[in-house]
């Protein structure tokens, strides 16, 4: 299997070595690369750089763990891409390099941005519920965005609660929060299998065979737990079933793995605000795979 470059390598110790391990391989690097005893060697700075991130994340147990949890999600999408015949997929770096920052969500709600990110979200649903009350007839056209092959996000307001606006003349009662909440819908298009391009094989990235209902597929970690997002993978015209990946833009990973039947449909909730990409790939069916099979056959013996 393809070697993940982390931060332990870039420290040059093992995954489980403690932290007195970790802090006594800093400061021996920190000696033999510091800027002082190398001036004017800007890979020297470079080096320097990336040992201090390394130590920075391992002395930390917080993010150490969420470092942890991005290398065995990339372990198996690397073993998985290698048994599909796709060893060459995931090009890596050289002997040091920085590998994806895990977004650790304490911080994060510390960051201003992140805050001003989410008063404009709750100002903009306002605003939106405001039109959607006032003219109701724009409701179907604001929920009918299905566009193909669409993976950036897009928000849509749902109407509020009818209790919202349904205060008598007068009350004293305070109206009831507005809630928003981003819904991406992926529309995915009908078309034939591909035996060159579709996933042929009869296991699914964890070994088993691929599930009998559409849903997550069991063994991944899931990443990016919220409220804010949902996904919805429309798969209804197309008759063959999807190995699907929702990928984190911002931590450079993916947080959700999932099989969806062909003709089917599933919601994939209960993620944080962010900024994905939906990534699929046709799963070819048993009477496919035995088409494809043919197909090899066949070129073979004509000598392609």
């Amino acid at each position: 299997m393809a070697k993940i470059h982390t931060h332990y390598d870039n420290l040059k110790v093992a995954r489980g070595a403690p932290q007195e391990v970790v802090r006594a391989a800093y400061k021996a690097l920190s000696q033999k690369y510091h800027p002082d005893k190398n001036q004017g060697d800007e890979k020297a700075a470079r080096i320097m750089a990336i040992v201090n991130t390394a130590y920075n994340i391992l002395s930390d147990p917080v993010r150490r763990k969420e470092h942890d949890e991005w290398i065995a999600a990339e372990e198996w999408e690397v073993e998985w891409l290698e048994s599909s015949g796709d060893e060459g997929a995931r090009p890596r770096g050289d002997n040091w390099e920085t590998p994806p920052p895990p977004r650790n969500r304490r911080r994060l709600l510390r960051e201003p941005r992140w805050w001003l990110g989410m008063l404009g979200g709750v100002v903009a649903g306002a605003v939106c519920a405001l039109v959607l009350v006032k003219q109701p007839r724009l409701l179907p056209t604001a929920l009918a965005f299905n566009k193909p092959e669409t993976i950036a996000p897009v928000t849509s307001v749902p109407a509020p609660d009818p209790d919202a606006w349904a205060i008598p003349t007068g009350s004293k009662t305070p109206p009831a929060v507005v809630k928003a909440l981003a819904v991406t819908q992926l529309m995915v298009p009908a078309r034939q299998p591909e035996c060159d391009t579709d996933l042929a094989t009869p296991a699914a990235p964890n070994g088993e065979p691929w599930p009998e209902q559409s849903g997550y597929i069991p063994g991944y970690p899931t990443g990016n737990s919220g409220r804010e997002m949902t996904v919805v993978v429309d798969n209804s015209a197309n008759p063959s079933a999807l190995f699907v990946k929702i990928f984190d833009l911002e931590r450079r990973s993916n947080v959700r793995h999932a099989y969806v039947l062909g003709n089917g449909m599933l919601t994939i909730d209960g993620l944080a605000a962010g900024k994905y990409e939906v990534r699929y790939q046709n799963v070819v069916s048993n009477a496919s795979r035995a088409e494809c099979s043919n197909k090899t056959a066949r070129r073979a013996d004509a000598g392609f």
